[in-house]
């Protein structure tokens, strides 16, 4: 029978483990994903070696930006904002209709189901309503 000093110690350490764990989980860092979040097209990164940065043919006039990027697989990737100008208007996008690639991650503000016509922009596929536009790769 273990005595009362190391049963103390064993639920404290149990009690700590289950904190930490939760704690992760609520803030994101055991999460298979990785969000960003930036006001407007300035704050974002545009090259480097960051896992995200965003692609020439998002219009300078984005706004409220959110991505998502798989840890796993950072070429998968989702991406929304606000913007006057469509992918229509920029160069190496190409009409799509209808759209067949599935996003390969599934963030809340994604619509579902997605418009069926878009572009394709590069590696990534692009749909957009009303001046949301969404976009996935991967």
């Amino acid at each position: 029978m273990p005595s009362l000093p190391r049963l103390a110690a064993a639920v404290a350490v149990a009690a700590a483990v289950c904190v930490t764990a939760s704690s992760c989980s609520a803030l994101g860092l055991g999460s298979d994903e990785k969000t960003w979040e930036f006001d407007r097209y300035g704050d974002a990164p545009k090259a480097g070696t960051r896992s995200f940065v965003l692609d020439a043919w998002v219009p300078t006039d984005a706004v409220d930006i959110r991505a998502m990027t798989s840890r796993e697989a950072p070429e998968e990737a989702v991406l929304t904002f606000h913007s006057a100008a469509l992918p229509a208007d920029a160069a190496g996008c190409a009409a799509v209709e209808p759209v067949t690639a599935a996003p390969p991650l599934s963030p809340a503000w994604l619509p579902d189901p997605a418009p069926t016509t878009g572009w394709s922009c590069g590696d990534w596929t692009v749909v957009a309503d009303d001046g949301t536009v969404w976009a996935w790769r991967g």
